[in-house]
């Protein structure tokens, strides 16, 4: 560190891009300052509120980015942690920052690696955001454990020629990436390994990566576990082993709950109220639903209210349903849900037409996160006492469809 000493700043945020400066810049700073993880690639009002709410008082990485947030930037919070931040799950207002440490990281990384073992002679291929833990863990530390060489993805724009120019033999992606690089039959002869997570992949995806020889492993994480809690091992990727130090319990209303681990955050940054609601006694309430059988553990839906797509980005519903309420009437008894494919349900009782309102709400959102189907209920939606929709309960496979 003698011909490259630290800076004096105590929270730095790092545009943390996949290129080797990036990432040594990331490592150089790990458990000496604390670093916030940015996507470049989000939008500047998004950035500005990560970069507010974490007090960072220095920007790394993209030098022409940072300029439009010296005014954003807090010199005179006091900093004692050398932890490492990762936003998840919302919109910009309900995004949480997770306070995770080189140790939970390194330990996810191990963990997932003992059970899914790579060689010193793989070429591992990183294309996903390394401000995601899933990209940040599974993309980037999980093969440097093994000594296998990680070539760093040159971008979105030169996806059509990544896979043919480094000829990987392994690589983690997201459902809608896989789906695209199978659609257009880019993936190259040598990739025998693929491990996909942050969403659930269409089982047309996972016959196609199949009949190419390539074996598939599904992972199932949060950014509160630093990444991994299960894998599948076996022949079907969708059922699940569960990593080492962990304990999985299914609650009585089918929630995942986790038990134990050095993986698990130290919270959410200045949240102690939404830290507690999740993480209690050494158990975290994932929000996720699942069952176990003989083991392995199965995904079988969300309880939380939090969509999860397949391109990995996420949509925080409270926030979604306030937004269309002001297109429908003011009594509308309604649900946003997520179907198998991953699109997004409306469930409204009261049999009344709202295609229109809900083709003009719809202008207003990316088209991954657009409502596409209507199921018009004939009852009241199940709530609890304090009126809040119990989702879990509602099977959108009933009443009448209408496909938008």
């Amino acid at each position: 560190m003698e011909h490259f000493p630290l800076p004096d700043s105590r929270c730095i945020g790092v545009f943390a891009s996949t290129t080797p400066e990036s990432i040594l810049t990331i490592f150089a700073l790990a458990g000496r300052r604390r670093i916030v993880l940015l996507n470049p690639d989000d939008p500047i009002e998004k950035l500005r509120m990560q970069i507010r709410a974490t007090h960072v008082d220095m920007l790394l990485g993209d030098e022409e980015l940072a300029k439009e947030f010296e005014g954003d930037l807090d010199h005179d919070h006091l900093r004692e942690e050398n932890d490492i931040l990762f936003f998840t799950s919302g919109t910009t207002s309900k995004a949480k920052a997770v306070v995770l440490t080189e140790e939970s990281l390194c330990s996810a990384a191990y963990n997932g690696g003992s059970m899914l073992l790579l060689r010193p002679e793989d070429r591992f291929l990183s294309v996903l955001p390394l401000s995601h833990v899933f990209g940040f863990v599974c993309a980037l530390l999980w093969p440097l454990s093994f000594g296998a060489c990680v070539c760093l993805g040159r971008g979105l724009q030169n996806i059509f020629f990544d896979f043919d120019f480094f000829r990987p033999t392994v690589a983690s992606l997201v459902p809608q990436m896989a789906a695209f690089l199978c659609a257009k039959n880019l993936l190259n002869e040598e990739l025998y390994l693929v491990l996909i997570g942050a969403g659930d992949c269409d089982d047309s995806v996972l016959q196609a990566l199949q009949e190419k020889g390539i074996r598939v492993s599904f992972g199932y994480g949060l950014t509160e576990t630093s990444s991994g809690i299960a894998l599948s091992v076996g022949m079907n990727p969708r059922a699940m082993s569960i990593c080492p130090d962990y304990r999985i319990e299914i609650a009585n209303d089918g929630e995942i709950l986790v038990h134990g681990g050095p993986t698990f955050m130290k919270g959410y940054y200045g949240d102690e109220i939404n830290t507690r609601s999740v993480l209690s006694k050494g158990v975290l309430h994932t929000g996720d639903l699942g069952r176990l059988e003989t083991g392995l553990l199965y995904l079988t839906g969300r309880k939380k209210e939090i969509l999860v797509f397949n391109d990995g980005s996420k949509l925080f519903i409270p926030e979604f349903e306030a937004d269309l309420r002001e297109y429908l009437t003011p009594d509308a008894d309604f649900a946003i849900m997520q179907g198998k494919r991953g699109e997004v349900v409306l469930y409204i009782h009261k049999p009344v037409d709202v295609e229109k309102q809900v083709a003009d709400f719809n202008t207003h959102y990316p088209r991954s996160q657009q409502i596409t189907r209507i199921i018009y209920a004939d009852k009241p939606l199940p709530r609890t006492q304090t009126n809040k929709v119990q989702r879990y309960l509602i099977n959108i496979h009933e009443g009448a469809n209408h496909e938008s």
